[in-house]
């Protein structure tokens, strides 16, 4: 894994692995309803799906452009990334008419993202 050799047993492992697992599901659940659930369907009347798509992922890109406070030279790298997702989400969500594909594919990311994020701390 990342920077593996932060975990020195695989209890501190398994314990980050099941925070990951538990933050993952929930965020990308509760981002995914807001902006595709629901913001993606409202926008549509006024902006067309494809224009709304564009909305909420911008959004998206948007939200997620703070995280990286820290380290500004990542921000148009993070930027490009998380709208790139949005975007992906969007198509998904518009394909399939559900969330649980875009909340299944932000939710591997975000675990990914959590265990780095443990790994360096």
């Amino acid at each position: 894994m990342f920077a593996a050799e932060r975990f020195t047993s695989m209890d501190r492992l398994m314990a980050a692995v099941v925070w990951g697992l538990v933050f993952s599901i929930g965020n990308s659940f509760l981002e995914e309803l807001w902006l595709r659930g629901i913001f993606l369907k409202r926008f549509a009347p006024f902006t067309g799906m494809k224009g709304a798509v564009w909305c909420t992922s911008l959004i998206f890109a948007w939200m997620h452009s703070f995280v990286f406070y820290f380290m500004p030279t990542a921000l148009p790298f993070f930027f490009i990334n998380t709208l790139v997702l949005g975007l992906a989400c969007g198509y998904l969500m518009i394909k399939s008419d559900s969330i649980w594909g875009p909340v299944i594919i932000h939710a591997g990311l975000d675990f990914f993202l959590f265990i780095a994020v443990l790994a360096n701390a």
